[in-house]
Parts: C-alpha cells; sequence; structure tokens
C-alpha cells in the first residue's frame, strides 16, 4: 500500500508540475505580452493588475501542491528507495517562488519597475499641474487689472478656469502606458525563468520516474537452467 501511494504521488506531482510549467510558459509568451496590444494604457493596466493576481495564484497552488507530492513521496519511499530525483525535484519547484520573488529577482536583473522613473514621472506631472495653476492664476489676475469691461473680464476667467479643468482632468484620470509596459515587461522576465526552473524539474521528475520503472525491469537476474 505505501509502495502504491508513492506512486501514486509521484503521479500527481509531476503531472502538477508539468500543468505549472505550461501555465508559466502561456503567461510569459503568450497571455501577458499581448495586453500591450489593448487601445489604451488605462485598460492594459486593469487587465494586467486582474490577470496577474489570478494567474499568481494559480502558480502558487501549483507549486505547492507538486512540491509536497515529490516531498511526501520522498520521506514515505522506504529506506532503499528513496531517490535522491524526489528531493531535488521537490526542492526545484519550491525554490523557483523565491527566486522570482522581490527578495531574490534583484540579483537576477529582474527587479521590479524602478520606483525612482515612476516617482520622477508624478512629480513631473505635479510640477507641471502646478504650473498650470499658477499661469492660470497670473491669468486671472492680469484680466482683473486691465479695464477691458466686465464681459471681457469674466470670459478671461471663464477661459482660465476652463484651461485648469483641462489639465487636471486627464493628469488625473489617466495611466502611464510606460509604467504599463515596465510591469508587463518585468512579470515576462521573472515568468520565463520561472518558466526555466520549473521546466527543468519536470524533466527531472520524468527521467526520475523512467528510471524507477526501468531498475526493477533490467535489475532482474534471469536465470536459465539447462
Amino acid at each position: 500500500m505505501a509502495t502504491r501511494g508513492v506512486s501514486v504521488l509521484k503521479f500527481v506531482g509531476t503531472v502538477s508540475l508539468g500543468v505549472l510549467t505550461g501555465l508559466s510558459y502561456t503567461l510569459s509568451n503568450i497571455t501577458i505580452p499581448t495586453l500591450l496590444t489593448l487601445p489604451s494604457a488605462e485598460a492594459a493596466s486593469k487587465a494586467f493588475d486582474s490577470l496577474t493576481a489570478t494567474a499568481k495564484k494559480q502558480v502558487q497552488i501549483l507549486g505547492a501542491f507538486s512540491g509536497s507530492a515529490f516531498a511526501l513521496a520522498f520521506l514515505l519511499s522506504p529506506r532503499n528507495f528513496r531517490h535522491p530525483y524526489l528531493l531535488y525535484t521537490s526542492l526545484l519547484v519550491i525554490g523557483s517562488r523565491f527566486i522570482t520573488s522581490d527578495k531574490f529577482a534583484p540579483y537576477l536583473n529582474l527587479g521590479p519597475a524602478p520606483a525612482s522613473s515612476s516617482a520622477s514621472s508624478s512629480s513631473a506631472a505635479a510640477k507641471a499641474r502646478k504650473q498650470q495653476r499658477e499661469r492660470a492664476a497670473r491669468a486671472r489676475m492680469e484680466a482683473s487689472y486691465e479695464v477691458l469691461g466686465s464681459d471681457l473680464h469674466s470670459e478671461g476667467i471663464a477661459g482660465s478656469e476652463e484651461e485648469i479643468l483641462e489639465v487636471e482632468t486627464p493628469e488625473e484620470g489617466g495611466v502611464n502606458g510606460e509604467e504599463v509596459r515596465a510591469k508587463v515587461a518585468n512579470f515576462v522576465k521573472r515568468q520565463m525563468v520561472h518558466t526555466v526552473v520549473t521546466g527543468a524539474s519536470f524533466l527531472l521528475a520524468v527521467v526520475g520516474i523512467w528510471g524507477d520503472g526501468v531498475v526493477p525491469v533490467y535489475g532482474q537476474t534471469v536465470v536459465i537452467k539447462a
């Protein structure tokens, strides 16, 4: 019964690891890059946030399921049949999550989009809005000192107020396309590394399971009586 349970754990771990590798490959090469073809940066940003939140949960579930299956198969195997590939595969699957995490990603040049660029762009936009407000206020003051009639004075104020609305509304409600592109590129890089690591662990698991089936067959001694 123990041997059958170990075989089931190996099979389940290998299948879930194959699904994990396929999911990571699809995200990095097909699904996420197509978000850049959306007509607006705001739509791409919303789709990216929604898709990556769901994808990360699925990747974590499959990774934990596969890694724990191989670890249990190694622990439950008889001492003479505890093949090291089970432990190596489990460590690779679990390590793939930490390799692409925020803590270790900078060492692989996979860090998040630089905060300085987003901060500088935000400060530049805020500075531009401030300058527009100052110019609009200056225009109102100049218009108030000019004796050109009440109609002209009210028209100048209305025009300056419309200028403020035109400047503030798109800046506050818009999404920076470069930031979206940087987030997509960063996520794709991480998923490509994750695909390589999980693909290597999947190959190791397949070769190990094949070896488990070959050794009992070819390891037997056949005695032929004359």
